[in-house]
């Protein structure tokens, strides 16, 4: 249906402009918020030798804690924000997390840059 008013009829002088649409400001404002999280610089962390990437897994594996994983892998000049999830299992060289959107994803071992602990409390707290 279409209410078309006669301009004589008109409250204001209408410029003849097209409106934004609330709907397409909320999706492009979520758009942008999310643009701007995956695109913050990330601080490098130390290189940590295999050997205690290996043992914080197993610790983090054997006693159900949550990691924050740096990967080394460099996109568009930075490094790659942490993968943080707890660690579920792991197969030859493959690394299974799970996320706490209920996801899982595997990590290669041998792109681990850096793991440490996170709490548990600030980590399922987070939004």
């Amino acid at each position: 249906m279409e209410n078309n008013v006669p301009r004589e009829k008109w409250l204001y002088p209408d410029r003849g402009m097209k409106k934004w649409l609330g709907w397409i400001l909320s999706d492009h404002a979520t758009f942008m918020e999310n643009a701007a999280v995956s695109e913050t610089p990330v601080d490098s962390k130390p290189q940590q030798s295999p050997e205690t990437i290996s043992d914080v897994l197993e610790d983090a594996w054997q006693n159900a804690k949550i990691v924050a994983i740096q990967m080394g892998t460099i996109y568009n000049d930075r490094l790659l924000p942490d993968v943080e999830g707890a660690v579920i299992g792991y197969w030859d060289d493959q690394v299974y997390l799970q996320l706490k959107n209920g996801d899982t994803q595997s990590v290669n071992a041998a792109d681990i840059r850096n793991v440490a602990l996170l709490n548990p409390d600030r980590w399922w707290a987070l939004a």
